[in-house]
Formats: structure tokens, C-alpha cells, sequence
């Protein structure tokens, strides 16, 4: 009965226990997902923050400590969000791949969530980012997904996606699945009641319908916007609509009806605002038409307005389309000077605008006008032109064509490799949770045995402890027992000691009769041993003696032996001696040899480091009154210059790199090369962009990472952009500051306190300083080499305050002395002492003063392709050179 009572008791513990470890367990679990998710949010908004401040690097940190965390707890949502953060990121880095990839995990992340309203715009984003690449079979099948993820009562966005569908469509081209998404996208805008949506569908679809020879259904889709227009009063897309009315008519045949269309179109036109870009080709369309109709004068006069509004559009590629033409109507009228002229004003036009298809045309007829003059040399030389062009063109138009195939083979294969790695990150983030499910089963199966094996421990525990009672009462009677013992042994002991005390004085008395007979013999025995020790004395004497005679015997044979050994061995070391002399005078040589080689490098060096840096006199080749003192310390020097004129701003560094001599001239040679990179591939705002960019391209160069330890290579340098018309200069500097001296006083712009190159600040971007520059300003860039170099009377060093003063006090004097004096100054100051840096001083005088923009805008004439798709030829014309009719899309 005893033992099943304590078996249920023990149950009943155990239970309890584990109750309250399970519930605390989850208690816990609770907590740390509290806290974590807390921390993933705090990382997100931390991310973003830093990625507003143009600190990447830390974004990057912290938004993958949240990820971790939203994958470690499931945070399915904010895992989506972060990953579409990186995906933004890496899409704004123009890393197409691994934009994708982020967005396509956000897409997984939202579908596991239920997101379907976020998960549509991440495929949104990725079907556009496919459309401007021009994979429209992409972009197309992204817009449909994006579709199926919407419910039927958001009409806006399901019209958004039908009509991004049917523009991939459009372009594949896939005629008849443009159409049924434009139409789909067109029933949306309208349950929507979005005018603007649907009218721009419906003018898609028309423009399918003319595409595929519906023109029938295309003039209907036209009739329905042209009442729409009608209504809006919106002249200039009605004008629009008749140009595309008056296409169809012509190409059914009915040619007064497109001229109706036509002179609607222009008219409408003109009275909403007049469009010369839209006139131009309306008044094409109706010489077109005339010139089918057999109206040659009519056609001659259309061709003249079209000409007319082509020019005051800017359109120069449509200018010389229309010479062209007019000049092919001369040519079969017979009038050869007339068709000459306007030949050359065509192939004029034809370059300026930089169409070369028109170009090589006009070489053509021109070649055929010269010919019928009787030209022939000349008529030859523009019609091998002709064929020169046109097989470059063929040449140029195939790579275009295999570039943009290869473009879209290379994305799609990329996508598909990023899926592919995606579902096997998914199956491995599977197996990796099973793995950590089961490790957490077998924990807490371990915890319960661990428990189950503490409560035996503490039942063991007690009946040990009975245990010991009871032996410590046996314990405690024995120890009674023991007493009693010890009781009759002590008085055993007692008579057993007086006993002994007899006994002890018996054996005393005894031990004092032997001590006196030891005595006695001890006596004797010394007696003895003296006489014994006396004898061996005289004998060891005597054998000493004998010993030290024959010792010195063979101690002098071993000396004479010994200065025979040192004779010799003073005569091998004579020799071996002048060997080593003969080696010596022959490594001297060697070494001589070498450091002839060696300077000869660094004197073939420096001819490339003065080849590579900008001419001495490259700034008074722009206009600017300067001097550039230059000395390096060595052949070649750390120290640089380095200018360039782009976009009417003169551009003008001076750099000062880590040491001097052959590793300061690598670096300069860096420096330099990473400039021009900068300018010539990337578009810097101000100053201090440059400083930027040109310290992410040092620390990658020299891959630095910060660790302790590591050498802190790089450069100081100061670096002005100078807009001498809007009279002002952008400054940033690195350590190095500007000097300006304006009405005899001294202004100091100060550097940033942070070197190019790795350092404590280097995620702080570099300070631009906006300067307004007047006529006799005076700036002055340099290194510190000039300041830093020791000698006078005392050896110290020069300072940057009497390098201040001595510019304040020469700055008004020409140019050429100032740099006479700052080097005369310089080498009084160091006289005998070896130079201690480079030395570079740059000063620039704004003499003439700053020249301004003038009041009027010099209009650039751009190549601009109309938004029109030329369609086939029309086949009914009296001669060759109509072509095309001009039919308005909007894509």
C-alpha cells in the first residue's frame, strides 16, 4: 500500500512539474517573439532611415538583421517588406538580377501571407522594369498575373493590369490578345468611370483594328471617340481622331473622304491651339492624297506647309523627308535645278537631324539628279556614298537586332536561373525548419527525462537519508561501547609503566659502565689514526713534486704545438680574406649596376607620370592667367594636378597621395585615372559628388576594409569646379582647404577633417562650398608640402601662417613672378636640408572676370522620331517617292 502511494505521488510531481515547465516554456517563446519582432521593425525603420541619408552600407546591415529575425520567427509580412527594400535598392543600382531576385522573394513572401494586394504591385514593378527593356513577353505575363490577384470590386487596378497587359501585347506583337485585354481594360475604366482610361484604350483598340485590316470595327472604335471629343470640346485630340479616319478612308480606297478627313483634322488643329508638329504631317497626309487624286499643284502647295511646319517644329529628319520629296517631284517634272536644290537642302537637314536612313535616300536621288545632268563623277561619288551608308545601316540595324535578342535571352535565362535558386532556397529553408522542429522535439523529450531523473534523484535523496539515521544510533552505541574499553585498558597501561620505570633504571646503570669503556677504546683508535695520517702526508708530498715536473713537460710541448696550429691558420685566414675582398669589390659592382637600373625606371616613370598629367600650361590654354609650382621630392612625385573642361566648367584638383616618390606616384597615377573615370562615365553634381565617388573607387581599388592594423593608404586633395559664366565655383576639399584673396584680404574655405580613402568617417559624404568668384579674385590650391618642409636658422618647420602671408603680400603681381618667388622663398628657407615632401601650389587669377550667360536660350535641335507608325506603302501613287501616310499612336 506504501509503495503505490508513493507511485502516485510521484506521478502526480512529475505531471505538476512539467506543467509548469511546458507553460512557462510558452510563456517565453511569447515574450522572445515580442521582442524580436519589436527589433525587426526598429532594424526596417532604421534601414530606411539610413538609406535616406545615402549611408547604403548601413541600410544594408540592418535590414538584413531584420530579415533574420522575420525569417527566425516567421514574420511573413515584414520578410516581404524587407526584401522588397533591397530589391528598390538594388533596382536603383542598376543590378537588374539581384533585383529581381529580392522582388520575387517579396512576391513568395506576400503569396504566404495572403497579401494579394501587395503581392500585385511587386509584379506591377517587375512587368514594367520588363516593358522599358522591351521583353514584352515578360512584361506581358507578369501584367496577367498581376490581373488574377485582383477581386472584382477593385475595377481601377484590374483596368491598370488589363491595359499593361494589352500594351505588352501590343508591342510583342500579339495582335489579337492586345485587343481582348484593351477591351477588358476598357469595360474596367468604365465601371470606374475613368473617361481618360477608357477613351485611351478605345483609341488602342482602333489602332489593332487598323493594324490587323479591320477597318470596318477600327472606324467604329474612332466614332466613339470622336463623339467623346466632341462632347469635351477637346479640339487637339479630336484633330487626332480625323487624321486616323482619314488613314482608314484612304486605305479602303475612298480618297475624298480621307481629304474631308484631313482638312478636319488640320482645322481642328488650328482652332485648339495650333500643333506644328501634328500640322506637318496632317498637311503630308493631304499632299498623299492630292498627289492620288492627280492634283499636282495642290499636292506641290500641301508638301510646301508640311515643309513649312516641319521647320518650325524643329523636326529636321521630317525637313529633309519633305525635301526629299519635292525635290523627286521636280526631278519627273523635268526641272533638274530645282530638284538639285532641294537635294542638297535635304541631305542637309538629313544631318543635322542624324537620320541616317533619309541620308543615305538623298545620296541616292541626289546621285540620280547629278547623273541627269551629266555628272557622272560626282553622280558616282554620292551614289557610292549611297551604298556605303545604306550597307552600315543594314550592318548596324542586324547588331541592334542580335543585341536586343541576346538582351532578352540573357534576362529570361537569368530569371529562370532565379527561380530555380529560389525554389531551392525554399526546399532548403524547409528541410532546415523540419531539422529544427525535430531538434526542438528531442529537446524537450530530453528535458522530461532530465526531470523524470531529478524527482528519482530526490526520492533516492530521501532514502538515503533515512539511511543515515539509523547508522549513526549503531554508530552511537558502538562509540559507548568503545568507552567502556579504553576504561579497562587504561589501567592495564598503568601497571604495564611501572613496570617499565624499573626496568629503565636497571638499563641506565648498565649504558654508564659501556660509555666509560667506549671512551677508552675511542681514545686508542685516535691515537692510532694520527700516526696513519702523518705517513700518507709525506708520501702525497712527495708525488706532487713529481707530478708538477712532469706537467710542466707537456704543457710547453702542447704551447710550441699550439703557435704551429696559429701560424697556420693566420695564413688560411689571409687567404680567405682577400677571396672575400675580390667578392666584395664584385657584389659593389653589381649593386652599382642595379641601382643604375633601378634609377633609370624611375627617371622612364617620371616621363610617364609628367605624360599622363595635364600640360604645365593647360590652364592658360583655357583663359586662365595661373602658375603651377611643382617640385617633387624624388624623380617621381605623390603629389598631382589634374584639370579638365567639360560642359563649359573648368574642373581642377590638386592631390596630395600617402608618402612620396615611387609608391605616392602610384597612388597620384590612381588618382588621376579615377578622375577622368569619374568624369567622363558618371554624372556629378557639385564637388563634393566627385570626392565621393573618387574615395568609394580608392577604397575598393586598395580594397581596405578598416580592420586594426590595416594601412590607411590614400590622398588629400582639394578640388574646384569653376563656371566662369555663371560666375561661381563649387569647392570640396579632403584635409586640403582654398584660399581666396579678394580686395587684399585673405578668405579661407576649411577642408573636411577626413582623407580619400578609408577612415573613422569615411561613410560622412564630403561638404560642398558654393563660391561667388569677381573680377581679380585670386585662388590659390596646394599640397603641405610647402608649409611641412623644415629649415631657416632653427630647423623648424615653415607654417601655414607665413605661406599665407607670403601669398597676401605677392598676390597682386603677375603671375609667373609669384611662382619665382614662392620657389626662391622655398629654397632660402630649406637651403642645405633635404626636402621633406612634394611640393605643389597652384594660384589662378580671374583677370577678365566671369563671362555671363547671354539673355537669349540657344535652342538645341533634337533628332525627335514622331510618335506615328508609318504603315505600308500606298500602292496607287502616280510616282515612287510618296510613301506613307502619318497614323497617331500613343503607346
Amino acid at each position: 500500500m506504501r509503495k503505490k502511494t508513493k507511485a502516485i505521488l510521484y506521478l502526480l510531481a512529475l505531471s505538476s512539474f512539467l506543467f509548469s515547465i511546458y507553460g512557462q516554456e510558452s510563456q517565453d517563446i511569447k515574450q522572445k517573439r515580442e521582442a524580436d519582432s519589436v527589433k525587426a521593425v526598429a532594424y526596417f525603420r532604421s534601414a530606411g532611415d539610413f538609406m535616406s541619408g545615402n549611408k547604403s552600407d548601413s541600410a544594408l546591415a540592418n535590414i538584413s538583421r531584420s530579415l533574420y529575425l522575420d525569417s527566425e520567427n516567421g514574420f511573413m509580412a515584414l520578410q516581404a517588406a524587407g526584401f522588397e527594400f533591397l530589391g528598390a535598392y538594388y533596382d536603383q543600382q542598376s543590378d537588374w538580377e539581384e533585383a529581381l531576385r529580392n522582388y520575387l522573394r517579396a512576391s513568395a513572401a506576400y503569396t504566404k501571407s495572403g497579401d494579394n494586394k501587395n503581392e500585385a504591385r511587386i509584379l506591377k514593378l517587375i512587368a514594367g522594369k520588363y516593358y522599358k527593356a522591351g521583353v514584352y513577353n515578360k512584361s506581358a505575363a507578369y501584367s496577367v498575373q498581376e490581373f488574377t490577384l485582383y477581386d472584382g470590386q477593385d475595377s481601377r487596378m484590374l483596368a491598370s493590369a488589363a491595359e499593361s497587359s494589352g500594351k505588352s501585347y501590343f508591342f510583342l506583337p500579339d495582335d489579337s490578345l492586345s485587343l481582348k485585354w484593351y477591351t477588358a481594360a476598357s469595360h474596367y475604366y468604365l465601371i470606374d468611370s475613368d473617361s481618360s482610361g477608357f477613351l485611351r484604350c478605345i483609341n488602342k483598340m482602333g489602332l489593332l483594328c487598323t493594324r490587323s485590316g479591320k477597318f470596318d470595327q477600327a472606324i467604329e472604335e474612332y466614332n466613339i471617340l470622336s463623339s467623346a471629343y466632341t462632347g469635351k470640346k477637346d479640339l487637339k485630340n479630336l484633330a487626332n481622331t480625323y487624321n486616323q479616319i482619314g488613314f482608314l478612308m484612304f486605305r479602303k480606297g475612298d480618297v475624298n473622304s480621307a481629304l474631308d478627313n484631313f482638312r478636319k483634322a488640320i482645322d481642328y488643329s488650328e482652332k485648339g491651339g495650333k500643333d506644328d508638329f501634328f500640322l506637318s504631317d496632317a498637311w503630308s497626309n493631304m499632299a498623299i492624297c492630292q498627289q492620288n487624286l492627280g492634283d499636282q499643284n495642290d499636292m506641290l502647295a500641301s508638301f510646301r506647309k508640311a515643309l513649312e511646319y516641319s521647320k518650325a517644329s524643329g523636326r529636321t529628319d521630317e525637313v529633309a523627308r519633305i525635301d526629299r520629296i519635292i525635290a523627286t517631284i521636280y526631278f519627273n517634272k523635268g526641272d533638274n535645278y530645282h530638284a538639285e536644290v532641294y537635294c542638297l537642302e535635304c541631305i542637309e537637314s538629313a544631318k543635322k537631324s542624324g537620320n541616317l536612313d533619309v541620308l543615305q535616300l538623298c545620296y541616292k536621288d541626289y546621285s540620280g539628279v547629278l547623273e541627269k545632268g551629266n555628272d557622272f563623277v560626282k553622280a558616282l561619288e554620292y551614289y557610292e556614298k549611297h551604298l556605303n551608308l545604306r550597307d552600315s545601316l543594314n550592318y548596324a540595324n542586324r547588331n541592334t537586332e542580335n543585341e536586343r535578342n541576346s538582351k532578352v535571352a540573357t534576362m529570361e535565362a537569368s530569371e529562370q536561373r532565379i527561380k530555380s535558386e529560389l525554389s531551392d532556397e525554399e526546399i532548403q529553408g524547409l528541410q532546415l525548419k523540419n531539422l529544427q522542429t525535430e531538434a526542438k522535439r528531442k529537446e524537450k523529450e530530453f528535458l522530461l527525462l532530465q526531470n523524470q531523473q531529478e524527482l528519482s534523484r530526490s526520492e533516492n535523496a530521501r532514502l538515503n537519508q533515512s539511511l543515515v539515521l539509523v547508522q549513526e544510533r549503531l554508530e552511537l552505541n558502538k562509540r559507548v561501547q568503545d568507552i567502556k574499553s579504553l576504561k579497562l585498558q587504561q589501567a592495564n597501561d598503568s601497571l604495564n609503566l611501572i613496570q617499565k620505570d624499573e626496568a629503565a633504571k636497571n638499563l641506565e646503570t648498565e649504558n654508564k659502565l659501556l660509555a666509560k669503556d667506549k671512551l677508552l677504546k675511542e681514545k686508542q683508535l685516535k691515537d692510532e689514526k694520527l700516526a696513519r695520517q702523518f705517513a700518507v702526508g709525506i708520501g702525497f708530498l712527495m708525488l706532487l713534486a713529481a707530478a708538477s715536473i712532469l706537467f710542466g713537460l707537456i704543457s710547453t710541448r702542447k704551447k710550441n704545438q699550439k703557435l704551429a696550429e696559429s701560424k697556420r691558420q693566420i695564413e688560411m685566414i689571409n687567404s680567405d680574406l682577400e677571396i672575400k675582398n675580390a667578392e666584395v669589390l664584385k657584389q659593389k659592382d653589381i649593386i652599382e649596376q642595379k641601382n643604375q637600373s633601378i634609377t633609370d625606371s624611375i627617371q622612364y616613370a617620371s616621363r610617364i607620370q609628367t605624360a599622363v598629367l595635364p600640360p604645365i600650361s593647360f590652364l592658360s590654354d583655357w583663359g586662365i592667367d595661373n602658375f603651377i609650382l611643382y617640385k617633387p621630392k624624388d624623380i617621381v612625385s605623390g603629389d598631382f594636378y589634374w584639370g579638365v573642361e567639360k560642359n563649359e566648367k573648368i574642373i581642377l584638383a590638386a592631390g596630395d597621395c600617402t608618402g612620396h616618390g615611387v609608391p605616392g606616384a602610384f597612388m597620384s597615377m590612381l588618382g588621376h585615372a579615377f578622375l577622368d573615370e569619374i568624369i567622363s562615365t558618371k554624372k556629378p553634381e557639385n564637388a563634393a559628388d566627385i570626392l565621393n565617388l573618387l574615395r568609394d573607387e580608392i577604397i575598393n581599388a586598395l580594397k581596405q576594409k578598416g580592420t586594426t592594423g590595416e594601412a590607411h593608404d590614400g590622398m588629400d586633395i582639394s578640388l574646384v569646379i569653376l563656371d566662369r559664366k555663371a560666375g561661381k565655383l563649387d569647392y570640396a576639399g579632403a584635409n586640403n582647404p582654398l584660399y581666396l584673396i579678394r580686395d587684399g584680404r585673405m578668405i579661407q574655405y576649411k577642408a573636411d577633417r577626413m582623407p580619400i580613402g578609408i577612415h573613422v568617417t569615411s561613410i560622412t559624404p564630403f561638404t560642398n562650398q558654393s563660391v561667388e568668384i569677381k573680377k581679380d579674385d585670386y585662388l590659390y590650391l596646394f599640397s603641405d608640402g610647402y608649409a611641412d618642409q623644415f629649415g631657416g636658422p632653427n630647423g623648424k618647420k615653415y607654417m601655414y601662417k607665413p605661406f599665407q602671408d607670403l601669398l597676401l603680400k605677392h598676390h597682386d603681381k603677375p603671375m609667373e613672378l609669384q611662382k619665382e618667388i614662392l620657389d626662391n622663398t622655398f629654397g632660402k628657407w630649406k637651403n642645405e636640408r633635404e626636402q621633406v615632401d612634394d611640393v605643389l601650389v597652384i594660384g589662378m587669377h580671374m583677370a577678365s572676370g566671369v563671362r555671363h550667360q547671354a539673355s537669349g536660350i540657344r535652342r538645341q535641335v533634337l533628332g525627335i522620331t514622331p510618335q506615328a507608325s508609318r504603315l505600308t506603302p500606298v500602292a496607287s501613287c502616280h510616282t515612287s517617292f510618296i510613301e506613307n501616310l502619318y497614323l497617331y499612336t500613343s503607346c
